[in-house]
């Protein structure tokens, strides 16, 4: 029987526990507003052009699809065809459009799309929202005519409990603090949302709340898969909570379980649709016929045996997970030593039968055989146990995600079922004094999340926290590489590089980097030698764009022009990479073959057409060529494009010179200025030009800054003691 809507709880101490929850929040987070963009952040957000670009269709590919569902799909916006190459995006559109939203909100504020306050606020106020839809999850069952004799008086505590905890957590720093483990809030968020409305619809209205059940459920399948075990959660909660028959959701709801079915069909879409997402994810059909080839393997089969992913069989991912499983419980309990990083497939492979391997193993089955039991004898215990598993099994058993075998983000919605267990038991034994017990641990880790927040503060920290957590991840000495790198750090980034690979000899990634590090000391015959490692073992064309890209750049440092022209076309074709043509344009340039050079520079306005670079060295080109009016064009087209772009500003200030539009460029060099006010040469030619319309003393002013910025500049010196001899000087 549906059970009363009315919570026999005033309303103002379900307020004020809310308040308690949102504020402990925002306290708790309130230093990650400024914290960097790291490791997948990069690819989800600043790398993806799929936020940047509005929400135009972008053009169909060279080969188009025969499917009907494909054809649809790319008819769709952009934020709606988030890239495929293994992003955290990959095949969760709403995911990528919150992203998109956010970029579009901080243009629109006259801000970098990249500024990371506004990722970080909506990050946490998604956190926030799932803190309270729990809240009033764990509140309502817990005033079920199932359970709200048992649980009287206690119903309000333990959902304050339960949330705050959850809420507070540091395990969950992963998947708020971390821009691009937004899917896991934001889906967790949804999930939760779904369950709610649907246990709000047993009991009033129920054409609106289970239409807002599957809505939420639809939600939550275009931020990530775990969804799935959705409509199978419900049923059991269903059954457990609400029924008092095995017939009822079938006989009462058949209609609301419908529903949240077809809500599936969207997910499953685009999971068909990113398939292995860039390789990351082992689909479900390989894992069934590696686990037969291994068997007859083991058998004494001949065939040879590749397994997954890089030599890691089934085998070698079940046996991390037990222990991963047993992490996280140690990690919920006792939060420390979090870290970023886990390494990836390689770190699996041939992994021991070890005695520690052994006893993780029979640990996790005796666990998942007691949430079992504890289903049969005491369900309403047994479903958090159930929950724990089912929503963890999807990225730990059943789709092994093998770049990525452990994650602490995956706890988001396992934490709760733990968080409401320990609530119960807290109150269980301590009664009254479970609330102000509560609040102390409650206040302990919000201390623990606002320490764990200042690692992510930059990327170079939080990788440098990994390396020394974790000194055998070939991946974290990788990263610490890139960040040292990016700092300025470069010659102490070519240790962690080399530490890596000392892991890991074949990794092709971090070859491309070294490469990037050498050629930066101008070991260029080195970096050379490390990109034509890494070119034909990288996966995804993109990526060997990029390292074609880099091999060309050192190429033309060592003046090999013929084959930097080689390297930037492969680059662009593989990868349609904008950047290779641009460099090629440059070298086709400065050997005087402009037209070959003008081709190259539309190829790669075609693959970005917003590039001010790009436009700026065209510019410069049809200049060369004396055709003037096209060199205008492209000049005021890259300045349209990045206002702030200040070499566009000062070629177009040469260009107005050259042709003796003198009011023009004093404009042009003004700018300049402003954008640079220490470019001495900026300096020079806006003197030039105010003193080419007679303005002397102002352009005396500008010589004498060119010559403070640079005493050396012997231009700026020249036309000063030229003035001064002048008749008309000081004029």
């Amino acid at each position: 029987m549906p059970g009363s809507s009315a919570l026999a709880i005033p309303f103002w101490q379900v307020l004020l526990a809310a308040l308690i929850i949102m504020l402990s929040g925002l306290a708790a987070y309130s230093n990650s507003f400024h914290d960097d963009f790291v490791l997948d952040d990069l690819p989800a957000i600043k790398e993806n052009p799929t936020i940047q670009n509005g929400w135009i269709v972008p053009p169909p590919p060279t080969v188009r699809p025969t499917e009907v569902l494909e054809k649809f799909y790319q008819r769709l916006p952009a934020p709606l065809q988030p890239p495929n190459e293994g992003q955290t995006v990959t095949g969760r559109p709403l995911v990528n459009i919150s992203f998109a939203l956010n970029y579009d909100w901080a243009k629109s504020h006259q801000q970098d799309g990249f500024a990371p306050e506004g990722y970080h606020m909506v990050s946490l106020a998604i956190h926030l929202l799932a803190g309270l839809v729990l809240f009033g999850l764990v509140l309502r069952t817990l005033n079920l005519p199932k359970l709200r004799e048992q649980f009287a008086g206690a119903a309000l505590p333990v959902a304050l409990m339960a949330a705050l905890w959850w809420t507070l957590h540091p395990l969950q720093t992963e998947s708020v603090t971390y821009l691009s483990q937004r899917a896991e809030s934001l889906m967790g968020l949804f999930y939760l949302l779904a369950l709610y409305c649907f246990v709000r619809g047993t009991q009033a209205k129920p054409w609106l709340w289970m239409t807002l059940a599957a809505l939420s459920a639809t939600i939550a399948g275009l931020c990530k898969e775990v969804t799935a075990t959705l409509p199978l959660m419900i049923l059991l909660y269903d059954w457990i909570f609400i029924s008092e028959k095995f017939s009822d959701p079938f006989r009462r709801r058949w209609l609301a379980y419908a529903g949240l079915l077809l809500a599936m069909l969207p997910l499953a879409f685009f999971v068909r649709h990113a398939g292995d997402r860039g390789t990351s994810v082992v689909p479900l059909s390989k894992v069934l016929s590696d686990w037969k080839a291994w068997w007859m393997h083991v058998l004494g089969s001949h065939a040879p045996y590749t397994g997954l992913h890089q030599n890691v069989t089934w085998y070698d991912y079940a046996v991390a997970q037990y222990s991963a499983i047993l992490h996280y419980l140690k990690l919920a309990l006792w939060p420390h030593p979090l870290t970023l990083d886990y390494g990836d497939s390689a770190d699996l492979s041939s992994q021991p039968l070890t005695t520690g391997n052994c006893l993780a193993m029979v640990a996790v089955m005796a666990l998942v055989a007691g949430a079992i039991y504890l289903l049969w004898r005491k369900p309403k215990l047994g479903f958090l146990g159930v929950w724990f598993f089912a929503v963890l099994a999807p990225s730990s058993s059943v789709m092994p995600i093998v770049t990525e075998p452990a994650a602490e983000h995956r706890m988001y919605l396992p934490l709760a079922a733990l968080a409401v267990g320990v609530a119960l038991i807290l109150w269980k034994f301590l009664r009254r004094l479970a609330l102000p017990a509560s609040l102390a641990i409650a206040i302990g880790l919000a201390a623990l999340t606002f320490a764990r927040n200042y690692d992510y503060r930059s990327g170079l920290e939080l990788w440098r926290d990994t390396v020394a957590k974790h000194p055998n991840i070939a991946r974290a000495h990788e990263n610490y590489g890139i960040m040292l790198y990016e700092s300025g750090h470069i010659s102490e980034s070519v240790p962690e590089y080399e530490a890596a690979e000392r892991i890991k000899p074949n990794y092709p990634d971090c070859d491309n980097n070294l490469g990037n590090a050498l050629g930066a000391l101008g070991r260029n015959e080195e970096a050379v030698r490390y990109y034509l490692r890494a070119i034909p073992q990288l996966i995804r064309p993109r990526d060997q764009a990029i390292a074609s890209y880099n091999l060309g750049n050192s190429l033309i440092a060592m003046h090999r022009y013929d084959d930097a022209i080689k390297a930037f076309n492969y680059s662009g074709a593989i990868g349609h990479y904008g950047p290779a043509f641009n460099n090629m344009g440059s070298v086709y340039a400065q050997q005087q073959k402009f037209d070959q050079a003008i081709t190259s520079y539309f190829k790669a306005l075609n693959f970005q057409p917003i590039y001010p670079q790009c436009e700026t060295n065209l510019a410069n080109t049809y200049a060369q060529l004396k055709q003037y009016d096209q060199s205008e064009q492209h000049y005021l087209r890259a300045i349209q494009e990045d206002p702030h772009y200040v070499d566009a500003h000062a070629q177009l200030g040469l260009l107005h010179a050259t042709l003796n539009k003198y009011a023009e460029a004093t404009e042009d060099f003004s700018v300049c200025i402003q954008l640079a006010p220490n470019l001495a040469d900026a300096h020079y030619y806006y003197g030039f030009c105010l003193g080419k319309l007679g303005r002397y003393a102002d352009a005396k002013r500008e010589f004498e800054t060119a010559l403070k910025i640079n005493p050396g500049y012997e231009a700026a010196r020249t036309a000063l003691a030229e003035m001064s001899t002048a008749p008309a000087a000081g004029k």
